[in-house]
């Protein structure tokens, strides 16, 4: 049995997970962390992690690997994802979390990312052996995933994730009518260049990943039933669902939205890009 700490160092978010592994592949979650840090903020249109985002990234990964070492778990993997991967100072940032914390951070393609996606959900939930859509919303990226329960078919990283398209298009609450129909106009050409890519007739179902697609569950559920979703894993939301929630956090203000029960303030700002792209999927494949 082998205990391996895992870090997750994504655009919005850095999750570290503890785990056992056995020899035969399996293995045992012990415990999660997670620290919505924001690396990507600004890093879109700057081409660049400015040096506040840089330090709190360095701050939360050492707080973490302490943690880790502290719980007695000396293996530790990081892996980099969107925004560090397209900055340009990007090495500047992989030193420095080294020299912190002594672990080498692994910068993923998005082809790696979308692989991963696909083999945690194919873990997580049974799979058909007709193809499922796999969606997963991050910060930076978006990875569209077709894949059944033997293997993956087919993956497409976008450079449509909730935080760059918010620098891009949302920074005013309620965006502009022109800037909303920007960002729609990327979101909708994007997509359908990309699933044209798949060549699938059909699929089984969709399946929406992510924190922000989680939120989106919870908005919903509190507002069809009056009570906090009991599981997130495997809850069902539907398009008409999907669009209310859109259609209301693109008229209302800041203060407006943090009223909207059940929505995470650390997601006021980012939540109406991510329920667009995941909009924009389900009309794109016709459910």
């Amino acid at each position: 049995m082998s205990k391996i700490a895992v870090i997750d160092i994504g655009t919005n978010s850095i999750h570290m997970v503890l785990a056992e592994a056995e020899p035969d592949g399996s293995y045992k979650i012990l415990d999660r962390f997670k620290d919505m840090t924001r690396l990507g903020d600004g890093t879109f249109r700057q081409r660049r992690l400015s040096a506040e985002s840089r330090a709190r990234g360095v701050e939360v990964l050492k707080n973490l690997t302490t943690l880790a070492r502290n719980k007695g778990f000396d293996r530790i993997l990081m892996a980099a994802t969107s925004a560090v991967r397209e900055a340009r100072n990007s090495g500047q940032f992989v030193e420095e979390v080294s020299e912190s914390t002594g672990v080498r951070v692994k910068v993923i393609t998005g082809q790696e990312e979308a692989r991963l996606i696909y083999l945690g959900v194919r873990q997580s939930m049974d799979l058909t052996d007709r193809p499922t859509l796999l969606v997963d919303v991050g910060g930076g990226s978006v990875e569209i995933i077709a894949g059944n329960r033997k293997r993956l078919l087919h993956a497409e990283s976008l450079k449509l994730g909730a935080i760059r398209l918010k620098d891009l298009f949302l920074t005013k609450a309620p965006p502009p009518k022109g800037k909303l129909r920007a960002m729609y106009d990327m979101i909708g050409k994007e997509l359908h260049a990309a699933l044209e890519r798949f060549r699938q007739p059909e699929f089984d179902r969709i399946v929406i990943s992510s924190g922000m697609a989680s939120n989106l569950a919870e908005i919903i559920y509190l507002e069809r039933t009056g009570h906090p979703i009991p599981r997130i894993n495997l809850s069902t939301i539907t398009l008409k669902e999907i669009r209310g929630v859109e259609q209301r956090l693109a008229t209302t203000d800041v203060d407006t939205r943090l009223g909207i029960p059940g929505l995470d303030p650390r997601r006021v700002d980012t939540l109406l890009a991510a329920t667009s792209v995941v909009r924009h999927c389900l009309e794109a494949i016709g459910h």
